[in-house]
C-alpha cells in the first residue's frame, strides 16, 4: 500500500468517528440489540400490525352498519334528500356560524322562529334524539 492510500483510509476512518461513536452508544445503551430483534421478528410483527388493521377495519364496519341500517329502511324518496342535506352540512354550519354573528335578533325575531314549522322540526328531532339517549 501507498502512503496515498494508507492517508485515504485514515481520513476516511476519521469520517466515520462520528458513525463509529453513535453505534457504541447504541450498543451500551441496548439499542442496537431492540433493533436487531425488530429487524430479526420483523414478519411477525408485521402481521400482527395488519391483524390488528383488520381487526380495526372490522370494528369500524360493524359501527357503519349501525348506522347504514336505520337508513336502509327509508325510501329513495326521503333518502335522497337526507343525503343532500349530509352532504351540505359543512357549508350549512358555516353559513348559520356567519348569519348568527351578523344578525342581531330581537325578542320578537325570535318568537317568529320558534313558531316556525323548521323550529318546531327541528326541536322535535332534537326532543327524539334526546329522550333515545336517555333509555
Amino acid at each position: 500500500m501507498s502512503d496515498d492510500d494508507m492517508k485515504k483510509i485514515a481520513e476516511t476512518i476519521q469520517d466515520l468517528m462520528p458513525t463509529i461513536e453513535l453505534l457504541k452508544s447504541m450498543q451500551e445503551s441496548g439499542l442496537t440489540e431492540t433493533l436487531s430483534y425488530l429487524v430479526e421478528n420483523f414478519n411477525v410483527i408485521f402481521n400482527y400490525t395488519t391483524k390488528m388493521e383488520l381487526y380495526d377495519l372490522i370494528t369500524a364496519a360493524r359501527k357503519l352498519a349501525k348506522v347504514i341500517e336505520p337508513l336502509s329502511r327509508l325510501d329513495d324518496g326521503e333518502l335522497e334528500p337526507l343525503a343532500d342535506v349530509v352532504a351540505s352540512l359543512p357549508d350549512i354550519i358555516e353559513e348559520a356560524r356567519k348569519g348568527a354573528k351578523e344578525r342581531k335578533t330581537g325578542i320578537m325575531d325570535l318568537l317568529k322562529t320558534m313558531r316556525s314549522e323548521d323550529f318546531v322540526f327541528l326541536m322535535l328531532i332534537a326532543m327524539a334524539i334526546s329522550e333515545r339517549m336517555r333509555k
